[in-house]
C-alpha cells in the first residue's frame, strides 16, 4: 500500500504540504480543487471552448472514431471501421440524433441517450469542479483503500440520475479509475454491465493533462472490455457547428 502522505499541487505544478498530523481531513471542494490544478489549472480549462479528438478503439475488434464537441453541449461522434462509417451519434441544443451505416438522415433519439453524450461534453471540456454549476451533484472525501492503494472518491450524481464514483491518485490527484453501471454500446444494447475505467498514460496538451490511454474492465468477469487509445486531441478548432446538425 502507498504511504498516506496528503499534499495539493500549487499552480506551478509543485508538490506542496497541505496538512499537519492534526490537520482534519481536506474538505470536498479542496480535493476538487486539488485535481483541477493538478489537470493544469481552471482558467487553462476554461480556454478550451471546443475539443477535436481522434481515437482508436479495440474490443476484439478494431474501430476508429472522430470526437468533436464544444463547450456549449455541442457534440458529434463518428464511428468508422476502415474507411467506412458506421455509425453517428450527435447533440445539438439539447436535441440527439443518431445516423447507422449506410443512412443519409439522422434519427431522434432519446432523452436518456442525450444525456449520456452531455456528460461526455462535461468530461471533456470541463473541470470536474465546474460540473455542480449544470445540476450535478459532486462529493469528494478520502483517503481510502481500494486494492491495497489509497485513493481520493469522488462521487457524482448527474442530473438524470447515474452515479459515477472516481478515484483519484493519492499523489498527482490525477483520475486513475471511474466505476459505473452502464451499457456498453447502449444504442446497440442497453444491458447494464458493472465497469471499471483504469486511466493511464497521461499527457500534457496545451497545458492541460489528458490521459490517453483508457481500459475497460467487466468487474464480474475481470475481463477487459474495451482498449481506448486517443492518437490526437486539439483544441479550438471546431468552428462549423453545421456538423451537430440533424441531416434531413
Amino acid at each position: 500500500m502507498k504511504p498516506f502522505i496528503p499534499f495539493l499541487i500549487g499552480a506551478a505544478g509543485f508538490a506542496v504540504s497541505a496538512f499537519s498530523a492534526v490537520t482534519p481531513p481536506v474538505t470536498s471542494d479542496e480535493i476538487l480543487q486539488a485535481h483541477t490544478d493538478a489537470r493544469g489549472g481552471l482558467e487553462a480549462i476554461q480556454t478550451v471552448d471546443s475539443m477535436d479528438v481522434r481515437l482508436t478503439i479495440d474490443e476484439g475488434w478494431v474501430a476508429t472514431r472522430h470526437y468533436q464537441a464544444v463547450r456549449d453541449g455541442s457534440m458529434r461522434i463518428d464511428v468508422y471501421i476502415g474507411e467506412e462509417r458506421v455509425f453517428t451519434e450527435a447533440l445539438l441544443d439539447g436535441d440527439a440524433w443518431s445516423m447507422q451505416q449506410g443512412e443519409i438522415t439522422g434519427t431522434p433519439i432519446t432523452e436518456e441517450e442525450a444525456q449520456i453524450l452531455w456528460r461526455g461534453v462535461l468530461g471533456n471540456l470541463y473541470a470536474m469542479q465546474e460540473w455542480s454549476d449544470h445540476g450535478v451533484v459532486v462529493n469528494a472525501r478520502g483517503p481510502e483503500a481500494l486494492d491495497g492503494e489509497d485513493f481520493w472518491i469522488i462521487d457524482i450524481t448527474h442530473v438524470d440520475g447515474f452515479q459515477d464514483r472516481y478515484y483519484l491518485d493519492i499523489e498527482t490527484f490525477l483520475i486513475a479509475r471511474q466505476r459505473s453501471d452502464h451499457s456498453l454500446h447502449p444504442a446497440v444494447d442497453p444491458t447494464v454491465q458493472r465497469f471499471e475505467t483504469r486511466y493511464s498514460d497521461y499527457r500534457e496538451v496545451d497545458g492541460i493533462m489528458f490521459a490517453f490511454r483508457e481500459e475497460k474492465y467487466d468487474m464480474d468477469t475481470g475481463e477487459r472490455a474495451q482498449l481506448i487509445t486517443i492518437q490526437s486531441r486539439e483544441f479550438n478548432g471546431v468552428n462549423d457547428h453545421t456538423a451537430f446538425e440533424q441531416p434531413q
